[in-house]
């Protein structure tokens, strides 16, 4: 923006003034014209030119300058008809300072320079009409005296206005020059950041990786401690350079918004896992859902989650006793709904000071925040740049030593206006709670988990008995006839034996910490913390199986899965549950790698997330039903989803699903499915902890990660038909195959998200991104040997850089191929030969149904 951009931006401020100016002077020039007896038709001109003036300026008639120049004209006309009348009261030398001074305002030095001819000329006609009307000799010489002052006068006034518009223009331009130099290094800074933090992510993200792998594979219990803590240390990481991408794009205005539908319970199960590292040990996180929730809405899914977590996690971070409570609820609008997040702490809270810089990026209440919690800062900047561009608005309350409470409003489409939880059979139900709040000393934590459980109960539509000792629960037990019982785990330890005698005769849900351990063979339910309602819809869903025998453990034979979720902390949590079984795992990011690796290689059991991006898992259950090779056709595939509406089991069975598991995972639900979908040869049971334990670390039977089955010979043939220089990637990786074998691994499940990345950059034509994503491919394809597609990538990233448009355009697809190409024959590499076949005709047929009921969730409310 120039110097004069700069003072256009002040043309609408003067050009309002000059308008009032002109109407004043108008109105004077009007009750003199009336008074002494002007020309009364020029009135008429004047009120019509003050209209024009008017209309072009509220209309925006023209531009800011011509609208300028047409009202100084006008003035300058109107002056000059009062200027020529002897009898005008006002003094023309005066009226036309006045207006020279308002003309500088404007920054304009023709307007002075226009006001200067004007006054010469009226003061030219009123000497020589004063000399022709027979002045004599004296008062002729007094009168050009004081004409020729005045004239000097008013010169050396314009003179003066137009140096102070020179000086004025001149400071404007050095200090937007200034701006503009300052705006190219934050805009070189911000890139600057952009392209550092993705050059570190794929480092980082390979330390996450093999630290997982190595946690797998280590019995050590001190060496494994050891990799959890540096795999926690690099999520950290991964997530500062997330928020230093973020802050760029909001800096940089280049943030978009991807909207796509998703359920709340999906979003909540992601968050919960999410936060689990955030949590404190005794600190409490509840969250309240509110069952008006539409089941399915519209937004960006990917900022709103972060939203939350950023809130949820800050909140944790400052809070070192009492607990978070995070409440959502829905108002309803035309357009759908505003989603009420609200997220309030008993932490240390801030200061009115502290509080007006909480937006300010990389701000940090003080040294004593600083060193309590790490961070960049940049949380509470980026949470209210993401609700902003989601059309929201975000407020923060605190005090010292009290806590923080921030809410904040997002409209929402609404797609499906069904509850976001339900119950099959509410009717049914008779649902009882041992849970004893006063145990927590802080007094806002136990009003969290009362209107959690309040506002759970009145959703559902359901009564709940409420005891908080055990003599109250046997007379509850012995008056009423229960279906469900939750019990806290501290209740759960002042008489387990009447616990677990109760598990015998109704289903049993113990709400607990993760770490908790429970004797083998309990047929307790557990529901890890933190307390929300879909986990409790969940169990109040499910039927009691009083012929399951909770002594016996059930064990997995020659079964690989295959589990296929977009979150990566989902198949972590789902991977550890499934290796508890005996199963080998596989896993997929996304619903199009899932169809890939059934292509590939043929499992045994699928279990498939619904709600993913791109392809959602019922597309992909019907890619791979009709498969061309036919390899998975009668694979049984299991969704795998947190869907808490009852209605979901018509849904999933039509959609031809094989069975149906909620998240959180249950044992009872999971174990049922196995039952059915599996073949008898496939499951067999355990007796004791002891031979549980002796059948997990049976060499045998080992739960390993998937790895590349061919030997090393056939495994680098393989790469080099492919065109990958095998030794150039061994060399690059210190010569280290198994580290090389790992490296693969990961590219290939990184590539899919990649890929679309880079085709969204190519559609939207964002090709300082695109620029960013193509380095990155050609530096890991380089690091494994791929030679050829790292220098068809590097073209692409210097043609980008370059601005070289057409020449992406020509190459872009066929380079993209390549890449495709190579990503399946790395998996083809990989491959690892099926177990042996399972009798997929031999499985239990339980009832008629197709499976049983959905589970979903919900807790308790007063008695």
């Amino acid at each position: 923006m120039s110097g004069k951009s700069q003072i256009n931006d002040l043309f609408k401020t003067s050009n309002l003034l000059l308008l009032i100016g002109f109407t004043i002077f108008a109105a004077l020039a009007a009750v003199e014209t009336f008074a002494v007896g002007w020309e009364k038709w020029a009135m008429a001109l004047v009120a019509l030119a003050v209209a024009v003036c008017w209309g072009s300026y509220i209309n925006h008639i023209g531009t800011d300058v011509s609208r300028l120049w047409t009202c100084a004209v006008l003035i300058m006309c109107t002056y000059f008809f009062c200027a020529v009348h002897p009898a005008w009261s006002l003094d023309s030398a005066v009226v036309i300072a006045i207006f020279i001074f308002m003309f500088t305002m404007t920054g304009i030095k023709g307007l002075t320079i226009l006001c200067q001819i004007t006054y010469y000329l009226a003061t030219v006609y009123n000497v020589v009409t004063q000399i022709d009307s027979g002045l004599d000799v004296e008062d002729t010489m007094v009168l050009l005296t004081q004409s020729v002052i005045l004239v000097i006068m008013i010169t050396v006034l314009a003179w003066f206005s137009r140096m102070i518009i020179s000086k004025w223009t001149d400071v404007m331009n050095e200090s937007q020059n200034e701006i503009e130099d300052l705006k190219e290094a934050t805009e070189r800074l911000n890139d600057f950041l952009a392209n550092v933090s993705h050059e570190i992510r794929t480092p980082v993200n390979a330390v996450i990786g093999l630290t997982g792998v190595c946690i797998e594979k280590e019995s050590n219990s001190e060496i494994r401690d050891d990799m959890v803590a540096v795999r926690s240390a690099g999520r950290k990481v991964a997530e500062q350079i997330g928020d230093i991408l973020d802050y760029s794009e909001l800096d940089r205005g280049k943030l978009v918004s991807n909207d796509e539908d998703y359920m709340i319970s999906s979003l909540i199960h992601d968050l919960v896992n999410e936060l689990a590292e955030y949590k404190k040990e005794g600190v409490e996180l509840v969250i309240n859902i509110s069952p008006s929730i539409p089941a399915v809405m519209n937004t960006d899914v990917s900022k709103l989650k972060k939203i939350i977590r950023s809130l949820v996690s800050n909140g944790l971070k400052y809070t070192s006793e009492g607990g978070v409570y995070l409440r959502i609820d829905a108002d309803t609008h035309d357009y759908g709904v505003n989603l009420c997040i609200e997220v309030t702490d008993t932490g240390i809270g801030m200061t009115p000071t502290q509080l007006e810089n909480a937006y300010e990026s990389f701000y940090q209440a003080d040294s004593g925040r600083s060193r309590a919690a790490s961070g960049l800062g940049l949380g509470l900047s980026i949470v209210a740049g993401f609700v902003e561009l989601l059309g929201g608005f975000m407020t923060i309350r605190s005090k010292v030593n009290v806590g923080t409470s921030v809410r904040v409003s997002i409209p929402q489409r609404v797609v499906d206006a069904s509850s976001c939880m339900s119950l099959a059979d509410p009717s049914s139900l008779c649902v009882g709670a041992y849970l004893h709040f006063d145990k927590f000393p802080n007094p806002m934590v136990r009003e969290y988990y009362n209107e959690a459980v309040i506002n759970i109960v009145k959703g559902l539509g359901i009564h709940m008995h409420r005891v908080d000792n055990v003599e109250s629960l046997r007379a509850l037990v012995d008056k009423e006839e229960l279906t469900h019982l939750f019990v806290g785990e501290e209740e759960y330890d002042t008489d387990p034996d009447l616990i677990e005698s109760l598990a015998r005769k109704m289903i049993v849900t113990v709400v607990t910490d993760p770490d908790a351990k429970f004797p083998f063979g309990s047929r307790v339910k557990i529901m890890e913390k933190p307390f929300y309602c879909f986990p409790v819809v969940s169990t109040l869903n499910s039927k009691f199986r009083g012929d399951a025998d909770g002594d016996e453990h059930m064990v997995v034979r020659d079964v690989h899965a295959l589990v296929v979720d977009d979150e990566p902390m989902n198949l972590v949590v789902a991977k550890s549950i499934f290796n508890r079984y005996g199963m080998k795992v596989s896993t997929a990011t996304s619903g199009m790698e899932s169809v890939e690796m059934c292509r590939k290689e043929k499992y045994d059991i699928i279990f498939m997330d619904h709600m993913m991006s791109g392809m959602d898992g019922v597309e992909a259950l019907k890619k791979i039903r009709s498969d061309v090779t036919g390899l998975d056709h009668d694979v049984p595939v299991v969704a795998l989803t947190a869907n808490a509406m009852s209605s979901a089991k018509k849904m999933f069975a039509d959609e031809g699903f094989d069975g149906f598991v909620s998240k959180p995972i249950e044992t009872e639900e999971l174990e049922r499915v196995l039952r059915k979908v599996l073949p008898k040869s496939a499951i067999t049971y355990v007796k004791n902890e002891e031979e549980y334990e002796n059948f997990l670390n049976d060499k045998e039977y080992e739960v390993k990660e998937s790895a590349p089955s061919d030997g090393p010979v056939s495994f680098k043939e393989s790469l080099h038909l492919s065109g990958v220089d095998v030794e150039t990637g061994l060399h690059y990786c210190a010569g280290d195959l198994d580290f090389y074998k790992t490296l693969l691994v990961q590219i290939a499940s990184e590539a899919p998200d990649k890929i679309g990345k880079l085709r969204k950059d190519y559609e939207t034509k964002d090709w300082k991104d695109y620029e960013i994503l193509i380095h990155a491919t050609k530096s890991t394809t380089k690091t494994i040997g791929a030679l050829d597609v790292s220098q068809e990538a590097l073209d692409l990233e210097q043609s980008a850089k370059n601005k070289n448009i057409d020449y992406i355009e020509k190459n872009h697809e066929r380079v993209m191929t390549m890449y495709e190409d190579l990503i399946r024959s790395i998996n083809e590499a990989l491959a690892i030969d099926a177990p042996a076949g399972a009798d997929k005709d031999n499985k239990v047929e339980e009832d008629d149904d197709q499976f049983d009921e959905v589970f979903e969730f919900s807790p308790d409310e007063e008695g």
